[in-house]
């Protein structure tokens, strides 16, 4: 499999998702808990997630040791994919990654302790995504931020991190794709065949 072909990536991509999307489903038939329910449909809450997708996405593009590592990792593949490939996958990655920590795992150990929750659930986001320390202490600190729209202003909604989720990532994948486009103007490396 070449991660760096667009099908192999999407294939990849889509494998992984759907892993994720069953752990969800299992864990949430555990806790008793039906993420579904906690997404209320306004226009309020849909902007108040896209905008601070946007400022998320505004503030990652400071850090360019962070962008940097973003584009050595994924530029190839992204830049590999079509704008609705990345479109999709955003969404698909907010909707997914959100209904797991957000709409699972922090409200089931909130049962017992909401602040450990809250630590517990973004440290393991962080780690998950972690890449080097940096971006690790990124993604943990955006869990958080996630967390915070969940809960933090206004009833407990999942629309807002889920819309805020997907932006930053679309966002994050066209910037990284065309960032890498540019500096690889023929492409990925190709690797070496044995004479």
């Amino acid at each position: 499999m070449n991660l760096h072909h667009r099908d192999d990536f999407l294939t990849f991509t889509s494998v992984f998702l759907f892993g994720l999307l069953l752990i969800t489903v299992g864990l949430a038939h555990a806790a008793g808990i039906k993420p579904l329910g906690n997404i209320t449909w306004t226009v309020w809450d849909f902007l108040t997630g896209a905008v601070a997708g946007v400022l998320m996405m505004a503030v990652f593009g400071l850090i360019s040791p962070l962008r940097q590592e973003a584009e050595d990792i994924l530029g190839a593949p992204l830049a590999a994919c079509r704008w609705y490939d990345l479109a999709l996958m955003a969404i698909l990655v907010g909707i997914i990654e959100e209904l797991l920590f957000r709409g699972v795992l922090e409200p089931w150990m909130a049962r017992w302790n909401a602040l450990a929750a809250f630590v517990i659930v973004n440290v393991i986001f962080g780690a998950l995504h972690s890449v080097s320390l940096l971006y690790a202490a990124v993604a943990t600190t955006l869990g958080c931020i996630l967390s915070w729209l969940t809960h933090g202003i206004g009833e407990f909604n999942l629309l807002r991190p889920i819309v805020a989720h997907a932006v930053y990532d679309f966002v994050g994948f066209a910037w990284i794709a065309a960032s890498y486009s540019r500096s690889h103007p023929s492409g990925p490396p190709q690797p070496e065949t044995p004479d």
